[in-house]
């Protein structure tokens, strides 16, 4: 019975195997085809990605703040007559869209540091243009001629290279002679000479 039994058993087994033989012969012939196509798909959605990605609308870069600030800030230079100029602040505020303006804070100049006599001037707030080399002042305003005047206002531009200053907020002076207020003023010949305009008021001081 054992003997007879063999043969049947060993011939379920090879159909068995078979029939397993032709399933996976046929998944490989699905996977030689599938993977093709399925690379294809990749490379013609990876293609057209590219594509959209280039005709598309290029997004604005963000530029970082471009303001540099600077303590302890000095600017140095000449009048036309030879006298030396010297601009300081407690802090300098430079905006790289404007290279050519500086923000002061707290700023003094001090023109002709090397005569006997030399003008100091210094305010709250101004703004140095080193191209014209123009200086704007504003915010209580304080100018010592060095020879005993000063002078208070709240708005003053002086032009470095010929030390004209002229201010049009109005102007209060203190000096030896008297005192003098005007709603506005220019400074000339290197600060010798200054010429009040609008309601002008003087008081002398007797000798």
């Amino acid at each position: 019975m054992t003997d007879a039994a063999h043969p049947a058993s060993s011939i379920d087994h090879r159909e068995a195997a078979f029939a397993r033989w032709q399933t996976r012969e046929r998944l490989i012939a699905r996977m030689r085809l599938g993977l093709p196509a399925l690379m294809a798909l990749i490379v013609i959605g990876l293609v057209g990605w590219v594509a959209a990605s280039t005709l598309q609308k290029p997004k604005a870069v963000r530029i970082e703040d471009p303001i540099i600030r600077m303590v302890g800030a000095r600017f140095q230079g000449r009048t036309d007559d030879g006298r030396s100029f010297l601009i300081g602040a407690r802090q300098a505020v430079r905006d790289e869209r404007e290279a050519n303006s500086v923000a002061l804070i707290e700023p003094i100049m001090v023109v002709g540091a090397e005569t006997p006599t030399p003008r100091r001037i210094m305010a709250r707030q101004g703004t140095y243009d080193e191209k014209t080399r123009l200086l704007r002042l504003t915010g209580d305003v304080r100018i010592d001629d060095g020879s005993g005047n000063r002078v208070a206002t709240n708005d003053t531009v002086i032009d470095t290279r010929t030390g004209l200053a002229v201010g049009q907020q109005g102007i209060e002076s203190d000096g030896p002679l008297g005192q003098v207020s005007a709603d506005s003023y220019t400074v000339k010949d290197k600060g010798d000479r200054i010429e009040f305009q609008g309601r002008v008021r003087t008081r002398v001081n007797p000798e």
